[in-house]
């Protein structure tokens, strides 16, 4: 965990992680060229400004997640790459909220890795100022428990705060489509919560 500030000198810095293991990065940053993951796994749990400074963070390859907060635009993959993950949660011990202020964008080689309780009824979250979904973009959904839910119980996994609708949908996850896992029936909408978020509701 690095809980200090990482800034600009005398020109504009940048992060890029590197390596199998994990960094996270507690602290809020103003570094102002941008954010690359290349490998491993970058958290980030900061509760005010930014974890990634202010501009763009890509993923080329390996995981972003964490509680924290993002203020630049995030996309997921390369479109031609071997994958890339976000996970806010990135063990199945606790389900968090990731808020990112810019735009989020899923490319073709991208996942969405989202972890539901159905013991402590709580799941993942993606709080993102726009959504793009491109073509063969996936969701893997990583259950915990087999607790049977209340019909009608709605989970958001991404809550779209911008006017316009998610574009797209996961090559795996149809809009109205319905699948079962951990004896639980979710039908998915992308027009759920105030009518642009991506929801799961139990039903029977």
């Amino acid at each position: 965990t690095f809980s200090g500030l990482i800034e600009d000198g005398l020109l504009a810095g940048a992060l890029v992680k590197i390596g199998t293991g994990t960094l996270t990065l507690s602290g809020a940053n103003t570094y102002t060229d941008g954010t690359t993951v290349s490998d491993g796994v970058l958290l980030v749990s900061n509760r005010n400004g930014s974890g990634t400074g202010t501009d763009a963070v890509q993923v080329d390859a390996g995981t972003l997640g964490g509680r924290g907060i993002i203020s630049g635009a995030v996309t997921v993959g390369t479109g031609t790459g071997t994958g890339a993950f976000l996970s806010p949660s990135e063990e199945a011990l606790k389900q968090l909220t990731l808020t990112i202020q810019s735009p989020l964008i899923f490319k073709a080689d991208g996942t969405y890795t989202y972890h539901l309780s159905t013991r402590k009824v709580k799941a993942d979250k993606v709080i993102a100022n726009g959504v793009t979904i491109e073509a063969g973009a996936t969701f893997a959904f990583v259950g915990i428990g087999n607790r049977a839910l209340t019909p009608g119980t709605v989970f958001t996994a991404i809550s779209n705060t911008s006017a316009n609708p998610i574009s797209g949908t996961f090559n795996n996850l149809p809009d109205g489509s319905v699948f079962t896992a951990n004896s639980n029936n979710f039908q998915v909408s992308y027009e759920g919560g105030d009518g642009n978020d991506l929801t799961l509701t139990v039903v029977p």
